[in-house]
C-alpha cells in the first residue's frame, strides 16, 4: 500500500531550436511519446507515434517538447473540512493519461498530482461538509467514492478509476506547553492507595517550576571612621613593628644578647 503522494512529470524533454540552421531531420517519436513543436507565431503542432514528421526549416519552430502519453498512477493525500470543527483525511488513488500533449505544454503542467489536487479536493469537499463525527466511517467513505465515479478529468488529461480511502483521525496535541508521545495517555493514572505524590508515565514531559533568584546584594561602602569631636585629642600613632632579619650564622640568646659566635658584643 502506498503511504505517500505519487506523481510524475509529463514533459520528458524540452529544448530550444536554433534560428539560423535547421536542426536536421526529426525522428518519429516512440510509442507512448509525442513531439510538441512550438512556433514563433501560430498554433503548436503535435506529432504522435506513427505520424509523419514535418520538415524543420530554420526559424519556423522555436522550441520542441517530448511528452509522455502513457498511463500513470497518482496518489493524493487530501484534508477535507467536515461538518463542525472536525476534519477528514483521505487518500485518493487514480489512473492518469495525457490525451492532448500540446495543451499540457501550453498549460505548463509539470507535476500531475499538483495539477489535480485542487479539483479533487473541491469535488470531495462538497460531500464531506455534510458529514460529521456522528456518521460512520464506512458511510462517509462510500459517499466520497460515489462522488468520484464520474470524475474523468478534462479533454487534455484523462482520469479514471478514482478511489478514496478515509484515513484514521490524527491524534490531537497536548496543548500549549505540553508534550505527547504516541501510545502514552495524556494524564497519568491515580496513585495507588497509601502512596503519596503524583505518578508520571515514561515519555511524558513534566513542567518544573524554577526557583526565583535572590535579589542582588547592595555594594558595601568603604569603612570610614566616625567624625571626631573637636575637644578630643587624636589617638597616639604607634610605631610600626620592626622586624629582625636573620643572618645565617648569627642569632640571639634568650636574654637578648648576641651570640659571640656571630661577632657581636655581650
Amino acid at each position: 500500500m502506498v503511504t505517500r503522494a505519487l506523481t510524475y512529470d509529463p514533459v520528458l524533454e524540452g529544448r530550444t531550436l536554433p534560428r539560423a540552421l535547421p536542426p536536421g531531420p526529426l525522428r518519429t517519436p516512440p510509442p507512448g511519446r509525442a513531439w510538441v513543436l512550438v512556433p514563433d507565431a501560430g498554433p503548436m503542432r503535435t506529432v504522435r507515434a506513427g505520424e509523419p514528421v514535418p520538415e524543420l526549416r530554420a526559424g519556423v519552430y522555436r522550441r520542441m517538447f517530448l511528452v509522455d502519453t502513457t498511463e500513470h498512477r497518482l496518489v493524493l493525500d487530501l484534508r477535507l473540512a467536515g461538518r463542525g470543527p472536525s476534519a477528514l483525511h483521505c487518500r485518493v488513488e487514480l489512473m492518469c493519461r495525457v490525451t492532448d500533449p500540446g495543451a499540457v505544454v501550453a498549460r505548463g503542467i509539470r507535476d500531475m498530482s499538483a495539477a489535480w489536487h485542487g479539483p479533487l479536493r473541491e469535488r470531495l469537499r462538497n460531500v464531506s461538509r455534510g458529514y460529521g463525527a456522528d456518521r460512520s466511517r464506512a458511510a462517509v467513505q462510500d459517499a466520497l467514492n460515489a462522488a468520484l465515479r464520474d470524475f474523468t478529468g478534462d479533454p487534455d488529461v484523462r482520469l479514471y478509476g478514482a478511489r478514496a480511502e478515509l484515513l484514521p483521525r490524527r491524534e490531537p496535541s497536548a496543548g500549549p506547553g505540553g508534550s505527547r508521545v504516541r501510545g502514552i495517555p495524556h494524564r497519568p493514572p491515580a496513585a495507588p492507595p497509601g502512596l503519596g505524590g503524583s505518578g508520571v508515565l515514561p515519555g511524558e514531559v513534566v513542567a518544573r517550576k524554577e526557583e526565583p533568584l535572590p535579589p542582588p546584594r547592595p555594594s558595601r561602602p568603604p569603612d570610614v571612621p566616625p567624625p571626631r569631636p573637636p575637644d578630643v585629642p587624636p589617638p597616639p600613632v604607634s610605631a610600626p613593628e620592626r622586624r629582625v632579619s636573620r643572618v645565617r650564622g648569627a642569632g640571639t640568646t634568650d636574654d637578648g644578647r648576641r651570640d659571640r659566635r656571630g661577632g657581636g658584643r655581650t
